[in-house]
């Protein structure tokens, strides 16, 4: 076997034949937002509607087929003296600009500050066997977040990045 032919056939671990093209087996998409929300009040009430940290969208239109949508979110939740907060963080998901749709868990920061602090929060979440489409997904501080005794808190560095890996 030449050198040639040794270096084509590892190739092909990688490509499929498609009408006498090579076509690559794995599409993969990646992209990534930037945000952040605050100051905020005291909330010690349900409020209206849920607040937008940060969005990002992504294309898997022209994907054969389903993937796997790999969000990442991390965030630096300032804090001033004395605050009491409750944090929760959900995300949406909308297809083609629809209604969006709760996906995921709920994730939960809560701390009881004595002295003025940043601290780093961050979760990741599979969003697993997803139709080809163009999704915006978003990552929203919940209705039901509490913010207690001192206001001020924010979240700022906010990055949500979503890969996307046809299965």
């Amino acid at each position: 076997m030449s050198y040639r032919d040794s270096r084509d056939t590892a190739l092909s671990a990688f490509f499929s034949e498609d009408n006498g093209r090579r076509e690559p087996e794995k599409q993969v998409a990646l992209n990534a937002s930037s945000g952040g929300i605050g100051p905020l009040p005291v909330i010690t009430t349900l409020f209206a509607a849920p607040l937008n940290v940060v969005s990002t969208s992504i294309d898997t239109r022209d994907f054969r087929g389903s993937t796997n949508n790999l969000l990442n979110f991390t965030s630096i939740v300032n804090l001033p003296l004395g605050i009491s907060v409750t944090l929760n963080f959900e995300i949406t998901r909308s297809i083609n600009s629809g209604a969006p749709v709760n996906v995921g868990a709920t994730y939960t920061f809560s701390t009881l500050v004595d002295v003025l602090e940043a601290e780093a929060f961050s979760f990741q979440f599979l969003d697993a066997d997803v139709v080809p489409g163009f999704y915006t997904y978003s990552v929203q501080l919940s209705t039901n977040s509490i913010i207690d005794i001192t206001p001020g808190a924010s979240i700022g560095n906010a990055v949500l990045s979503v890969l996307a890996v046809k299965e």
